[in-house]
């Protein structure tokens, strides 16, 4: 059951969501039972994915990481600034190519930084992404005066917004339009689930999440691997700020990236990973992000306010803990 509990709970809540909407909206309107709806829900929800990836490795470690939204409106802003930047002086594509370059290098930097903080600072997980949370939200505001970010290269948008052709999957077995980033977040699933399951690495990282003493005792450089978690941490934030920041080819500097942190560690515990570290499954990640996004999907077709989805995500990551309690005890 702490297997098969996170698919067990998307296929009741497909069913469920399905059901009322069979009841409830006239055969011509139903739209949820459809590629086109579930490529939307994956699409939107690409970007908490890949955050919630990095997410996975950071937790299954027993630490967390609170900086994860900052992180991305960072990367995302950096980029921006870069592709201005180098627009001045090459040609679009060489712009764009010093963008994707400035942004995936930020990421895992922010990463190695909040890993340094960790392992040699010994300050707690909580305590050191709390307040790299406010300091990279900081140096993405104060330069942008809390407005927005715009992008002088209009072909930048191409970047994060274009659409891989799927077929047999659209109407009358047409093509189906994917976002380049449900790609990406697929892609960054399969990495991460054969660096957990298949390397060295990935058995230190349960290890250290299992029992802190005993991998130190066992001689598990834990130093070094805390920092890599970490940076692999922000380099799926930095892909994530990227891909965002192309997508609206600009960046909201308050907004962009806000309550990623919530959503990335909802969508990991939804999936089975202990809050305690030492257990979890990257599949489960994807399961816990198709569930939140389900969720997301079903409230807006109830007419639910958006003001209120926050307390439904807070629901859920309880109700996530609590079922979990029994498997933490023993």
């Amino acid at each position: 059951m702490e297997r098969a509990g996170p698919v067990l709970a998307l296929i009741l809540l497909i069913a469920g969501t399905a059901l009322y909407e069979y009841f409830t909206v006239p055969p011509d309107d139903r739209a949820f039972l459809t590629a086109r709806n579930f490529a939307n829900i994956l699409g939107q929800w690409s970007f908490v994915g890949i955050v919630a990836i990095g997410m996975t490795f950071v937790i299954i470690l027993g630490g967390i990481d609170l900086s994860v939204g900052s992180m991305v409106a960072l990367a995302g802003g950096v980029s921006i600034y870069a592709l201005n930047a180098a627009a001045e002086k090459w040609p679009p594509g060489v712009a764009i190519a010093v963008a994707i370059v400035a942004g995936l290098a930020i990421g895992p930097l922010m990463g190695l930084i909040n890993g340094i903080a960790i392992a040699k600072g010994r300050l707690a997980p909580f305590v050191a992404t709390l307040g790299t949370l406010a300091i990279f939200r900081s140096l993405v505001v104060a330069p942008a005066e809390g407005s927005e970010i715009r992008s002088q290269v209009a072909s930048f948008a191409k970047v994060g917004g274009v659409g891989v052709p799927i077929p047999f999957l659209g109407p009358d077995g047409g093509f189906l339009n994917v976002r380049v980033t449900v790609l990406i977040f697929l892609g960054c699933a399969i990495a991460a689930h054969l660096i957990l399951s298949r390397t060295v690495f990935g058995r230190r990282i349960y290890a250290i999440g299992d029992n802190h003493r005993a991998a130190r005792y066992a001689g598990i450089p834990i130093e070094r691997v805390t920092i890599a978690v970490y940076t692999i941490a922000g380099f799926t934030c930095g892909l994530a700020g990227l891909f965002n920041a192309s997508r609206l080819n600009s960046v909201s500097s308050s907004s962009l990236g806000l309550f990623y942190e919530l959503d990335a560690i909802a969508a990991v515990v939804i999936g089975g990973t202990r809050l305690q570290g030492g257990s979890g499954r990257i599949w489960g990640t994807v399961i816990g992000v198709l569930i939140m996004g389900v969720v997301s999907n079903m409230l807006n077709m109830l007419g639910v306010s958006n003001f209120y989805h926050g307390l439904v995500k807070g629901v859920i990551i309880m109700a996530a803990v609590l079922v979990q309690r029994p498997a933490q005890a023993d």
